[in-house]
């Protein structure tokens, strides 16, 4: 790189010098002349094009980061000229998300004086689900002359994360058999009052609540209940973001689309006409918010990828640490981000959990690197057993099923929701009924409830 700067240097100052050199001898004065004002002029072209392409500093506020679909964020362009020499024209324009309504001044040619800033205010309406980049800001100059003209993007981009509406459920049986039941267990620091294993010597410190007094009064000495512990249920919602997951769904989708096309459309029969991912997506964030409500413990697991390379935390939590701040930078500032790293969030209760699964999810983007089996396999491990395992896809394939049998055979509980495409279903409950894995066939959303409402683990 700086060996062919200095060379390109060097013609600029060797070539003309001698051209000039030859016009003297040839005693060509005039023409020498003009050459050399010629010279002049594209040396002061090249000089301003030079020093009016330095970087400048620009910087972009967003009135929100986390918003609903249809809602409007506002922003502020501020670009800053920080050198000592003017900048006499300069053309500026934000790169924006397509197919999407704005209001405002998005570019503008500019004058900049030593050590001004100038601003574009603008506000944009979030029309789909996503994490979406705000720039970077496209900037070009040139001479005043216009012999050269020059682009530089600034790099920097900020996000916006938008959050659809989710559906209500009001009954979703996830394999207990009380609806928001508990499942016993062999230890546990937590004890069910209403089951009774059996009675024991009283011991010091047993709560007088504990005393059997029925079974005290015929022994004449003191006996303590012993109840059966008891663990909260809880689920980890597995949702399958591979892009070849997904193929059959959407050929499936489109030919249905067509279908309907060429028959009329009718206007009393609801169709969905969102992606299946997306489908499926909507479902699994309105599976969590209904645990999140009843107080289970929920935990999100997928193999999407996160753009802003921070999966498993909100934009908050990443500012409050300097390698997740330079990981939000990284994505910022545009760097690939090839890693296969799935988005994992330990089930938990409490009031942060849906908010953060909430906005994980709609970060997420299709991958084609990790299937969603191999990332179940390798988060097991970190995945209690009392926990049931929901999962949503679009297809099943052979590794699919051997990883589900896999999993069952360490003895989880499993469910799995085919979205939007029969075939698979069809597939999978042959496949998949054998090792006593639940299997549910969703057309769209709104059928969540309807078949979840009743069902049980065997």
């Amino acid at each position: 790189m700086k060996r062919g700067v200095s060379g390109t240097m060097l013609l600029w100052i060797v070539a003309p010098s001698a051209l000039v050199v030859l016009l003297f001898i040839l005693k060509a004065g005039l023409m020498a002349l003009c050459v050399y004002a010629f010279i002049l002029l594209l040396a002061a072209a090249r000089l301003m094009t030079a020093l009016w392409m330095r970087p400048l500093v620009c910087t972009r506020t967003l009135s929100e980061e986390v918003i609903r679909i249809g809602e409007t964020v506002k922003v502020v362009v501020r670009i800053y000229n920080p050198y000592w020499w003017p900048i006499l024209w300069a053309y500026v324009e934000e790169t924006l998300p397509e197919k999407m309504r704005y209001e405002g001044t998005m570019r503008r040619l500019l004058f900049l004086l030593p050590r001004q800033a100038i601003h574009l205010f603008y506000s944009v309406t979030i029309s789909r689900r996503g994490c979406h980049a705000l720039g970077p800001l496209v900037f070009e100059t040139g001479d005043v002359f216009g012999l050269f003209r020059k682009l530089r993007l600034d790099r920097r981009r900020d996000f916006v994360t938008a959050v659809p509406n989710y559906t209500e459920i009001e009954e979703f049986h996830v394999g207990q058999h009380r609806l928001l039941g508990v499942y016993a267990s062999e230890r546990s620091l937590f004890d069910d009052p209403t089951r009774i294993r059996g009675i024991r010597e009283y011991q010091r410190g047993d709560a007088l609540k504990r005393i059997h007094w029925k079974s005290t009064a015929h022994s004449g000495r003191l006996l303590s209940k012993i109840y059966d512990p008891v663990e909260v249920a809880g689920a980890t919602v597995v949702l399958d973001f591979h892009r070849e997951s997904w193929a059959e769904a959407e050929a499936q989708a489109r030919a249905r689309a067509e279908e309907r096309a060429r028959a009329g459309a009718r206007t009393d029969v609801w169709e969905d006409a969102r992606a299946p991912h997306e489908t499926a997506l909507e479902a699994a964030c309105s599976i969590c918010r209904y645990l999140w409500d009843g107080g289970w413990s929920v935990g999100l697991l997928s193999n999407g990828r996160d753009p802003l390379g921070i999966p498993g935390v909100t934009l908050a939590q990443a500012r409050s640490t300097e390698t997740l701040s330079e990981a939000l930078e990284a994505a910022r500032m545009g760097w690939k981000d090839d890693r296969l790293e799935p988005v994992f969030i330990p089930a938990r209760r409490g009031p942060e959990q849906f908010p953060l699964i909430h906005e994980n999810l709609w970060r997420l983007e299709l991958t084609d690197g990790l299937p969603i089996e191999g990332a179940l396999l390798d988060q097991i491990p970190h995945i209690e057993r009392q926990q049931v395992l929901v999962v949503l896809t679009g297809d099943v394939s052979d590794g699919f099923i051997a990883g589900l049998g896999r999993v069952r055979a360490l003895g989880y509980r499993i469910m799995v929701f085919i979205v939007r495409n029969t075939v698979a279903h069809d597939r999978a409950f042959e496949a998949l009924i054998p090792h006593e894995i639940e299997v549910f066939d969703l057309d769209h959303e709104r059928r969540l409830s309807e078949i979840a409402t009743g069902r049980r683990f065997f």
